[in-house]
């Protein structure tokens, strides 16, 4: 029963067993209540009739055919005997039990007494308070068993029936319910995102397997988009890799040929080598960031040093483009994070700011509420926002920009801004583009804490 069509089918069969032998068993025993109180009813109104008929003469004058039960259709005959006071029989419908002594306490009207080594059922009247002469009218319990067999026969068969209607409907409903199943099992295992041809989901309904092949078709459209996401990287790695590789192997054909001087090669060379290593150091970092099993290591630092420090290092290249960097909001911001990474971030938008700006870069910082600690008060939440009175980035291309490889008129390797992107989602913080205040870009980190 590996299978959930043969659990569903031995769950419904196992249910419906239970069901069918609890139904059987109370029906069974309401039957034979119902049996027995009507046969007592019967053999009570047999006593009524054997004193009418003793009233109209003596003893001897009944007969057990005068005494008839009926049930379900079917004639029985009851018998009868007569007691004195002593529990001796002075008249029965069977000759052969006259002046024996039943040792059988009668102290009820009715019930179940054993005579002859088998089981009666019996009422019982006194005919004569002074001769103190008791009727005792019975049958065996065996006829009434004949009846309740009958009746359970056809109940049986009745049962059966709808046992055998629902277990039809029960197997329509498991074969509706595992058919979508098994076809989206095919489809799964079909299934390779470098086919330009899919193969064919079942028809989604609104049922929960419905929403699974929703999932699995949202699944599988991410999984497209992801692979083609990497065929574009490994185009896009193998162009830029290649047009350094294209200009080393130029000069250095040049430099053989001497159609260059071996300094003007050797410088150019050497550039190109340079970028290809920063390259394949900002890929290796990307794909670190990617290892979701990679440490970071979190130390509270302020927010405040790490802006001035990355302001510190860029003032220099800021001063030759005459731009001039600044830093607002908060005096002072105390969290716990990964200092690398997050100077990292700031470096990095910093720097693309510098890249694309005209006059003023500002960075503002922002603290959000602070939660106690032994040392000092830490903050939750806090952002920053770096703005710039550049171009300005293109509304549709504020998403598309933190993609890898993309890059802007100035752009260097298309991989910084993927990298803070990939930060921000390992820190659970949030990273976004849009127009600045100051007429050009406005990134913004933003970080709350749960």
């Amino acid at each position: 029963m590996r299978s959930l069509r043969g659990r569903l089918l031995f769950s419904l069969i196992a249910g419906m067993f239970i069901t069918v032998g609890i139904t059987v068993f109370l029906f069974v025993q309401l039957i034979h209540s119902l049996t027995i109180d009507q046969a007592k009813t019967e053999l009570h109104s047999q006593i009524d009739k054997a004193i009418q008929i003793l009233d109209d003469g003596d003893i001897h004058d009944i007969d057990d055919k005068d005494l008839k039960l009926k049930f379900k259709d079917r004639l029985y005959y009851a018998d009868f005997f007569i007691l004195n006071e002593q529990h001796k029989i002075v008249a029965a419908s069977d000759a052969k039990r006259i002046n024996a002594v039943i040792h059988v306490p009668l102290e009820k009207e009715d019930g179940i007494m054993e005579l002859d080594h088998r089981k009666m059922l019996y009422a019982t009247k006194t005919l004569d308070e002074d001769e103190k002469l008791q009727i005792v009218v019975f049958a065996p319990l065996s006829s009434l068993r004949t009846i309740v067999g009958q009746l359970l026969g056809t109940t049986i068969i009745a049962i059966l029936g709808s046992f055998l209607f629902v277990l039809a409907i029960g197997l329509l409903a498991i074969w509706k319910t595992t058919r979508p199943l098994k076809k989206l099992t095919a489809a799964v295992s079909q299934y390779e995102p470098y086919r330009s041809h899919h193969p064919v989901l079942p028809k989604a309904d609104r049922t929960e397997i419905g929403e699974l092949i929703d999932t699995f078709q949202e699944m599988s459209e991410r999984i497209d988009k992801h692979h083609g996401y990497q065929i574009e990287f490994l185009q896009n790695v193998s162009h830029e890799l290649r047009t350094p590789l294209m200009s080393i192997q130029g000069y250095a054909l040049a430099i053989k040929d001497q159609v260059v001087t071996v300094d003007q090669g050797l410088d150019v060379i050497h550039k190109e080598a340079q970028r290809m290593v920063h390259m394949v150091e900002r890929l290796l970092q990307l794909s670190k960031l990617e290892y979701v099993e990679d440490v970071w290591t979190f130390s509270q630092e302020d927010l405040r040093n790490m802006a001035e420090q990355a302001v510190d290092l860029l003032t220099p290249a800021a001063s030759e483009k005459g731009i001039t960097l600044s830093i607002t909001g908060s005096s002072s911001i105390n969290t716990l994070l990964p200092a690398e990474q997050i100077f990292q971030v700031l470096l990095n938008l910093l720097q693309n700011a510098v890249r694309y700006a005209r006059s003023q870069v500002v960075i503002e910082l922002n603290a959000g509420p602070a939660g106690s600690s032994s040392e000092s008060l830490l903050q939750k939440s806090w952002s920053f926002h770096i703005d710039d009175d550049g171009e300005g980035v293109a509304e549709k291309d504020c998403e598309a920009i933190f993609e890898r490889f993309y890059k802007g008129r100035e752009g260097v390797t298309g991989l910084g801004l993927a990298i803070c992107r990939q930060i921000a989602e390992r820190l659970g913080a949030t990273i976004s583009c849009e127009r600045s205040a100051l007429g050009g870009a406005r990134f913004s980190f933003v970080y709350r804490s749960e």
